[in-house]
């Protein structure tokens, strides 16, 4: 019978030695290992400064080189979530149904097209079924979101998960490791096939705060027109409260939802994806997003709030309890947006302490992006201020 062996571990030591044997004897040990097939580690950039002890110290003592992670600007696993400060983790797994293909493509900066093909032919050739996609790209350099959709023009759909890697202490670069190797602008990532079921779920920091509208006039990234009126006063109109007395300021509150899927056009629960606004022109009436928009395009205002973001959760994770039939997950991946965590509730820990009490105990690993990657309907999208959470388990013999 197919057996699955996954175990977490987790480290604040400064030291990056003392940090690798911590957070990955942690995880064999909980894992029950001598030898693990695979790991995927997150850590702080500080232990960087002994790269190649990090990752021969891996490579040591997981007994594997199939390791492949990212820098992070804070870590989470299920014993809770760290922020601003040192810290690394591991975990590991090992199974004779599962396959792991882990991959480095640098550099990444004008090449996204290049490396989307790349990946596709890694999807290609990996053996197995039940396919699943781990991407976590450099935010610092190229566009995510051409590479994931070169992926999906030359592969077809198959669900990605990921995020931007990200950074603390005003580094200014972010990295990527696979291995002995550790880059930065590239992606690092993994094909992972085999008996495996999953339920990926996405829970918006952002809530609606208007109705759905239209885009009468727009051009590029800017918006002229909503509802046939000028698109800084709808914007105005849908702020309440002391936002309303510095718009420029409300723009780190307030932002945009546009549809997940273009063609479907509609921005219901679910059916949205959040983007900021950089910019308004009060005297012609303008709006700047962070994305392209197009005239007739349905949108919302939302705001990013910590008790909306908390219901959301919640009721993301009920839809995730329900789906799972009463089982608890053997593994689970989480990445939230750094934007989300104490910078949203004013304090730590809420995401994972939501998660442990709709889910359960068991094995979680996750980190804070610059942005998040995850399948909404059939489509795989580049996120803000959410947090993709995906569960799995082994699937169940078949009986001849």
């Amino acid at each position: 019978m197919p057996m699955l062996h996954v175990g977490v571990g987790h480290s604040t030591n400064a030291v990056t030695g003392r940090a690798v044997e911590e957070a990955a004897g942690q995880a064999m040990g909980k894992a029950g290992l001598r030898q693990a097939d695979l790991a995927l580690v997150f850590f702080t950039v500080d232990h960087l400064n002994n790269a190649e002890e990090l990752t021969s110290g891996l490579s040591r003592r997981l007994q594997t080189d199939q390791v492949v992670g990212c820098s992070a600007g804070g870590i989470l696993t299920g014993d809770g979530e760290i922020e601003g400060g040192t810290a690394l983790a591991v975990m590991v797994l090992s199974s004779d149904s599962l396959q792991a293909v882990p991959f480095l493509l640098h550099p990444l900066r004008n090449r996204e097209l290049e490396v989307g093909e790349a990946i596709a032919s890694e999807l290609r050739s990996a053996p197995g079924e039940n396919t699943h996609l781990i991407l976590l790209p450099d935010p610092y350099n190229g566009r995510p979101d051409t590479m994931v959709q070169k992926i999906q023009d030359d592969y077809g759909f198959v669900p990605v998960l990921g995020a931007g890697c990200s950074e603390s202490a005003g580094q200014g670069k972010t990295f990527q490791l696979c291995g002995s190797q550790v880059t930065h602008n590239g992606v690092s990532g993994l094909v992972l096939t085999g008996s495996l079921e999953s339920s990926i779920g996405v829970t918006q920091g952002c809530q609606p705060v208007s109705q759905p509208m239209v885009i009468t006039k727009a051009e590029g990234n800017y918006i002229y027109e909503i509802d046939h009126r000028p698109a800084v006063d709808v914007f105005a109109s849908a702020i309440k409260g002391p936002l309303l007395q510095d718009l420029r300021r409300a723009l780190a509150f307030v932002f945009v939802g546009l549809p997940s899927e273009p063609a479907s056009n509609s921005v219901g629960p679910g059916d949205y994806v959040v983007r900021n606004i950089i910019g308004l022109d009060s005297q012609r009436g303008i709006l700047a997003v962070g994305d392209q928009v197009r005239q007739g395009e349905a949108m919302i205002f939302t705001l990013r709030e910590g008790q909306r973001a908390r219901e959301d959760l919640d009721q993301m994770l009920h839809r995730q309890a329900e789906a799972l039939g009463g089982k608890t997950p053997q593994f689970g991946l989480y990445f939230n947006c750094c934007a989300r965590g104490s910078s949203l509730y004013g304090y730590g820990g809420i995401d994972t302490a939501y998660i442990r009490r709709s889910l359960g105990d068991f094995p979680l690993i996750g980190m804070f992006g610059n942005f998040e990657l995850g399948p909404v309907g059939r489509k795989n999208q580049l996120l803000a201020y959410t947090g993709v959470l995906a569960l799995f388990r082994e699937k169940p013999l078949q009986l001849q």
